[in-house]
C-alpha cells in the first residue's frame, strides 16, 4: 500500500474515532425560519417552489403533520422555542421593539444554557427578537444572546424590516451597542439597507457552517434564525431571479441553500450521525399583506406572500395558519427515514426533549409547557410514552389565551386576524373578539375549521373550558419573572 493510501486510510479511522455514540449528547441544530406558510415547500405540495434539501431532510427524517409554533407572532414564538414555556409566562408582548424596555428576563433558562451546562458550545445565526439594548433598559446586555446563553452570534436585533434594525455579531473587543458586540448595519428597514439585508441569509449559512466544523469535535447547539421569509424579502446573487415563483421563491431557495451546506458539512465531518436537526418556522405567513398592491416598504406585497392551505388565516392569528407549521426531525441512524406522525407536537416540545438527549435536568422553580417526545423520533431508542399533548393558544399584544387544544379537539374563546376577518363566526373587528357561544372544531376531520361543532359535543366544551381556566389561574399564581403577566 502507497504511503498516500495508508495516510487516507488513518484520517478516515481518526475521522471515525472521532465521532461520538448517536445517542451520546447528540449535537443539536435548529432551523426556524421567518413567517414561513405550511404550503411554500416542494414537500408540501407547491408545483413551482423548488425546495429539495428540506424535502430530502423531510423525507429522510420525521415530518409531524400537525406540528404548532409556539405563538402567532415573532417574539412571542421564540421565546416558547427557547424556554418550552408558553408566551403567558414571558412577560412580553407578542412583538417587541428596538425601544421596549423589556426582553427575555435572565432568569428564565434557555435551551442554549441548559445545553451549555452539559458542555455544549452554542451558537446562533439569525434574527433574535427578544430584546435590544437602549435607553429604556440603560442599554442592559442582559437583552442580547451572550446572557442568554450563547457563545456566538450574528444576527439582526429585530425583524429586517425596522427602520432602525441592525445587524450584529458578538465579538470580545467590540463595544457597540454593548460590550461584547460590534454593529455590521444599520438602518435595516430602509432601501439603502438592501444590499445587506439580501445577504442575510448567506452569512448566516456560512457563519453556522464555520461553527459547526469549529465545534465539530465537542457537542454544540446551532441555532440557525433566518429572517426570511419575512417581508421586506430580499434574495441573494446566488438566487436572484431564479425561481419560476419569483422574488418569494428565491428567498426560499436561499433557505434551501443553507439547509444544504449545514447537511453537507455535517457530512464531511463524519458527524452527521451524532446530530439531531429540527426544522419550523416561527409562525405562518403574513396574511395581512395578501391584498396590498403598493406598500410604502414592502411594494407590491401581496405577490410576496405565501400560503397556509388548507388551513385558515394566517401570521397573527390563532386560527390553524397562524401556528400549524412544518415540523421536521432528521437524525440519521436514530429516526427511521420516511417516518410520518400525526400526532400534535409543537415547538415548546424541543427543550425538554433536547435536554433529556444530553441527560440535562429540566430547569427547576418555573412551569415547563412543553414535553419530551423521544418516543416519537424512534420508539426502540427510546422507549415509553409522550404525555397528552394539551396546548394553549395566545394571541394579540400581551399573549392573552384565545384558544386550547386537547387531542383533536380546539377550542376558540376568543378571534383575532390582522385581516379583521372572523369568518362568519362573529362581527369584524381589528381587536380580539370574544366568541358567544364558544367555537369548537375537530382540526383532525375539519383542519380548515370551518364547522363548528360546539353545541354537538358539550361536554368537550367543558373540559377545554375548564383547561383554559386552570392555565390562566396558574399564570396568575406564578406570575412571570417581570411580574404579574400584562
Amino acid at each position: 500500500m502507497s504511503p498516500f493510501r495508508v495516510l487516507a486510510v488513518f484520517i478516515l479511522l481518526l475521522a471515525a474515532a472521532a465521532a461520538r455514540p448517536a445517542l451520546e449528547k447528540p449535537n443539536l441544530i435548529v432551523i426556524l425560519l421567518d413567517d414561513a406558510g405550511y404550503a411554500d415547500f416542494s414537500h408540501t405540495g407547491h408545483p413551482v417552489i423548488e425546495t429539495p434539501a428540506i424535502s430530502k431532510l423531510t423525507a429522510e427524517g420525521l415530518n409531524f403533520t400537525q406540528f404548532y409554533s409556539a405563538a402567532p407572532a415573532c417574539t412571542a414564538s421564540r421565546y416558547g422555542l427557547l424556554t418550552g414555556r408558553n408566551p403567558r409566562r414571558s412577560g412580553l408582548r407578542w412583538v417587541i421593539g428596538p425601544t421596549d424596555e423589556r426582553h427575555l428576563h435572565p432568569d428564565e433558562i434557555t435551551l442554549a444554557e441548559g445545553l451549555k451546562s452539559a458542555g455544549y458550545a452554542t451558537g446562533m445565526f439569525g434574527k433574535w427578537h427578544l430584546g435590544n439594548p437602549n435607553t429604556a433598559n440603560s442599554f442592559t446586555p442582559d437583552a442580547l444572546p451572550l446572557a442568554h446563553g450563547f457563545d456566538e452570534w450574528i444576527g439582526t436585533n429585530v425583524s429586517h424590516d425596522y427602520a432602525d434594525g441592525k445587524l450584529l455579531r458578538t465579538n470580545p473587543a467590540g463595544n457597540n451597542p454593548v460590550t461584547g458586540y460590534e454593529t455590521l448595519a444599520t438602518n435595516l428597514g430602509t432601501t439603502g439597507a438592501l444590499a445587506t439585508v439580501k445577504t442575510l441569509t448567506t452569512r448566516y449559512r456560512d457563519a453556522a457552517v464555520s461553527f459547526i466544523r469549529a465545534k465539530k469535535n465537542q457537542p454544540f447547539l446551532a441555532y440557525i434564525a433566518p429572517n426570511f421569509p419575512h417581508l421586506q424579502l430580499a434574495a441573494s446573487d446566488e438566487t436572484a431571479g431564479s425561481s419560476q415563483r419569483g422574488l418569494l421563491g428565491d428567498v426560499m431557495t436561499d433557505i434551501d441553500n443553507l439547509v444544504a451546506a449545514v447537511r453537507q458539512t455535517l457530512e464531511q465531518e463524519n458527524i452527521a450521525s451524532n446530530t439531531l436537526i429540527v426544522f419550523s418556522s416561527d409562525n405562518g405567513h403574513w396574511i395581512k399583506y395578501q391584498n396590498t398592491a403598493s406598500d410604502p416598504l414592502y411594494g407590491e406585497a401581496r405577490i410576496h406572500i405565501g400560503s397556509a392551505k388548507p388551513f385558515r388565516d394566517g401570521k397573527g392569528s390563532t386560527w390553524e395558519g397562524g401556528q400549524r407549521v412544518p415540523g421536521v426531525w432528521h437524525w440519521p441512524g436514530v429516526i427511521p427515514p420516511r417516518s410520518v406522525s400525526s400526532a400534535p407536537a409543537s415547538a415548546l416540545d424541543i427543550l425538554p426533549t433536547a435536554l433529556a438527549l444530553a441527560g440535562v435536568p429540566l430547569p427547576a422553580g418555573r412551569t415547563l409547557d412543553g414535553r419530551d417526545i423521544r418516543p416519537y423520533l424512534d420508539s426502540v431508542s427510546f422507549p415509553g410514552t409522550v404525555p397528552e399533548f394539551g396546548f394553549f393558544f395566545t394571541g394579540f399584544e400581551n399573549n392573552p389565551t384565545y384558544a386550547a387544544r386537547k387531542g383533536p379537539w380546539k377550542l376558540h374563546t376568543h378571534l383575532y386576524s390582522q385581516t379583521g376577518n372572523n369568518y362568519g363566526f362573529a362581527p369584524n373587528s381589528s381587536a380580539r373578539v370574544a366568541v358567544s357561544p364558544n367555537l369548537l372544531f375537530n382540526v383532525e376531520t375539519d383542519p380548515s375549521e370551518r364547522y363548528n361543532v360546539a353545541a354537538d359535543h358539550p361536554v368537550v366544551v367543558s373540559e377545554l373550558q375548564a383547561l383554559l381556566a386552570a392555565f390562566n389561574a396558574s399564570v396568575a399564581t406564578e406570575q412571570t419573572f417581570w411580574g404579574p403577566p400584562i
